[in-house]
């Protein structure tokens, strides 16, 4: 079910923008790909399944009454993000594309943990985010806006316990500081030092902070280039999909209503470089 309705006149897009959505053929991915269809958008959900994803678009499409197409990109593989702007360049949607919802990710469950269970987190969640992100920065409308789907998880107080760590990752300018970042924790775990060091025990969560902190750092520098770009982060809450095992409090329709809100109604330099859970702003 959509809960969000923009009545034409009031849509800040024109009729012919369109949505990006990774990881939009399932979860809450699928949720937001409904919502900007159903808002007037066309949508490309893009994910890694092509079986799925195409019998999902077709579905939504259906539903939805809107235009809705798949094309494949796995974030952690970097050949498959330069094809998939290729992709959407040949589609004829460069320059026309006003929202980009950066939903995929990772999670390892249970007590999984190591250097390269780190390193596969982070090349999905932030460095494939920061990848995609980059090559679709040339096809964005404008003005445009770029949702990021974080984690309350990845929040600064995921440091709290380590303040000095915590103020370099407050002290990062760029992304490749964040990257630096990133790629020190990894090697943390690849040495067993890194409680000692001050990380925290959750791969997820330091990945979802380097990727808020990108967001973050990202919309400072649209801003300073003067592009009517804007890029905000958000938290989904504890949504009952793949990842969580089914075990979130929220259905995934309940889960994509903030960043849905973000891309469709709120206000675009109002909620720029902010982070959000449930439709109200949190610190970082």
């Amino acid at each position: 079910m959509v809960a969000i309705r923009v009545p034409p006149a009031a849509r800040w897009y024109p009729r012919d923008a369109v949505a990006v959505v990774t990881g939009g053929a399932r979860g809450i991915g699928l949720e937001v790909s409904r919502a900007l269809a159903a808002n007037g958008m066309r949508v490309v959900a893009a994910g890694r399944d092509e079986k799925r994803g195409t019998a999902a678009v077709a579905t939504l499409a259906k539903e939805t009454g809107g235009q809705v197409e798949f094309a494949r990109v796995d974030l952690a593989d970097p050949a498959t993000i330069s094809s998939f702007a290729d992709t959407l360049r040949a589609r004829g949607h460069a320059s026309r594309i006003a929202v980009l919802v950066n939903n995929a990710s990772i999670a390892y469950k249970g007590t999984v943990w190591g250097a390269a269970e780190a390193e596969a987190t982070m090349d999905v969640n932030f460095r494939g985010t920061r990848a995609l992100t980059d090559a679709l920065l040339p096809l964005l409308a404008s003005p445009a806006r770029i949702v990021t789907v974080a984690s309350m998880a990845g929040k600064r107080r995921l440091l709290a316990q380590a303040p000095e760590l915590l103020a370099r990752w407050d002290a990062a300018a760029s992304a490749d500081d964040v990257d630096a970042l990133a790629s020190e924790f990894v090697a943390a775990v690849a040495s067993g030092d890194w409680r000692a060091k001050g990380w925290p025990p959750s791969m997820y969560g330091v990945s979802k902070l380097a990727e808020a902190t990108y967001t973050r750092l990202l919309n400072e520098e649209l801003k300073n280039a003067g592009k009517e770009v804007t890029a905000v982060a958000c938290c989904p809450g504890s949504v009952a999909t793949d990842m969580s095992s089914f075990r979130g409090r929220k259905t995934p329709a309940e889960g994509a209503d903030t960043p849905a809100w973000l891309a469709l109604e709120a206000g675009g330099r109002e909620v720029a470089g902010r982070f959000f859970s449930g439709r109200e702003e949190e610190p970082w």
